[in-house]
């Protein structure tokens, strides 16, 4: 009787499939030829039709379809069409932006921790609380959000980070009801953190237009030119700035990374300006302008200068300003160390600008850790140095008349 011969089987046998000890074909003889016996050299792998174990099949669970598809994707080709559809929607324009460390997480954490504190209130602290408390203060709201961005980065290295940011992170360490709750705090803050800075923007813009335009006096609040008394003039600024914001924000992504970009320029700009300023006392002034009580714009002059407190790099004026100087003020009676305190703690707590883009790092439980903990060094050794700088450079007290700085001082 003619043996009915299995070409699979005959493959495996001249393949060598190695090594499993089941059960194979015999060797095809009249007795055998309906039978299996044991041969330790044959496999599993040709004698069904299911899938075996593999390691490919386990190692990411969300695209364990593309490793064993169904019997109808194979049969109808619709394994091949989601590939296809895949890679095109990766690869349109617009749509998957990924970025680094650099991008999507220390410069944006930069560009929320420079803000306006540090141009508008860091002065008002050190003047407050002298230098070294006005130092332990900049080291304490540092120390409470390093310790914030190492949980963090514990959390973003402690499995894949998927979208969702600080509420993604919370929910997956407490759940997601404390997750979604702190979430909600989280939306509620950087919202409103949109209009103290939109407000700190339209106050600087008020300024200069009543330093720099002739004429000037502003838009709706006539006749004012202290800072306080042009409420409805920085309602009408700041109205367009925040539809500028909404209008950017519904570019997307990549037009807010160029912006970001720009602004992070100017920041650095700005603070180079103010590095070379402190050591620059020149006999014409400054490029700064300023209106006098006629209406006419001109240079701030350098007697001006020093008569607004300048004093340059002083021993005696670092020793002036050591200790605090508590004064009371329109907004704050008897102001203490806490009261600066939480007057500057809103400064540091840009550290989730980062995080809050994790869906869109490409890898996230890398750049996260770096990108933030960077940031927080940098921008805490530059808030140290211009505090000191402020405290060193500039008296406590001054008139702002240039002709009592000039008496004073023998200066004709």
């Amino acid at each position: 009787m003619e043996a009915n011969v299995n070409a699979g089987f005959e493959n495996e046998k001249t393949g060598g499939g190695g090594g499993g000890g089941f059960l194979s074909p015999g060797d095809n003889s009249e007795v055998n030829s309906h039978t299996y016996v044991y041969e330790p050299d044959k496999s599993l792998r040709k004698m069904t039709i299911e899938a075996l174990p593999t390691a490919e099949n386990y190692q990411d669970l969300k695209n364990i379809a593309e490793y064993r598809p169904t019997l109808d994707e194979l049969m109808q080709g619709k394994l091949a069409e989601k590939e296809e559809i895949k890679e095109e929607i990766d690869n349109r324009k617009g749509k998957v932006i990924k970025f680094g460390w650099i991008e999507g997480v220390m410069m944006r954490c930069l560009l929320n921790i420079w803000g306006t504190m540090l141009f508008l209130r860091l002065t008002w602290v050190v003047g407050q609380a002298g230098i070294w408390q006005g130092l332990l203060v900049i080291t304490l709201c540092n120390v409470v959000t390093w310790l914030s961005a190492l949980s963090m980065s514990a959390i973003s290295t402690n499995g894949q980070i998927a979208a969702g940011g600080v509420y993604y992170m919370i929910s997956r360490s407490l759940g997601p009801a404390l997750g979604g709750s702190i979430g909600l705090m989280f939306t509620m803050a950087n919202t409103i953190s949109v209009g103290t800075y939109t407000v700190g923007f339209a106050t600087s813009v008020s300024d200069l237009l009543q330093d720099a335009v002739p004429g000037w006096d502003g838009i709706v609040d006539k006749g004012c030119r202290i800072a306080g008394c042009r409420d409805n003039d920085i309602r009408i600024i700041g109205g367009p700035v925040l539809c500028l914001f909404l209008f950017i924000a519904f570019a997307g992504m990549d037009w807010v990374t160029r912006i970001q970009k720009a602004l992070l320029v100017l920041l650095i700009f700005a603070q180079c300006d103010m590095f070379a300023g402190s050591f620059l006392d020149l006999e014409w002034g400054t490029a700064y302008v300023q209106k006098n009580s006629a209406g006419k714009v001109s240079l701030l002059s350098q007697d001006q200068r020093h008569a607004y407190g300048y004093s340059g790099w002083s021993m005696e004026t670092a020793k002036e300003n050591f200790n605090p100087n508590w004064e009371d003020s329109s907004l704050q009676k008897n102001p203490g160390f806490f009261d600066a305190f939480g007057v500057f703690f809103t400064a540091v707590t840009g550290i989730v600008a980062g995080a809050n883009l994790s869906g869109d790092l490409k890898d996230p439980s890398y750049s996260i850790p770096k990108g933030t903990l960077l940031s927080i060094i940098f921008t805490y050794v530059t808030y140290m140095y211009f505090a000191l700088q402020t405290g060193c450079v500039f008296n406590n007290r001054a008139s702002g008349i240039a002709e009592e700085y000039r008496y004073f001082n023998k200066r004709g």
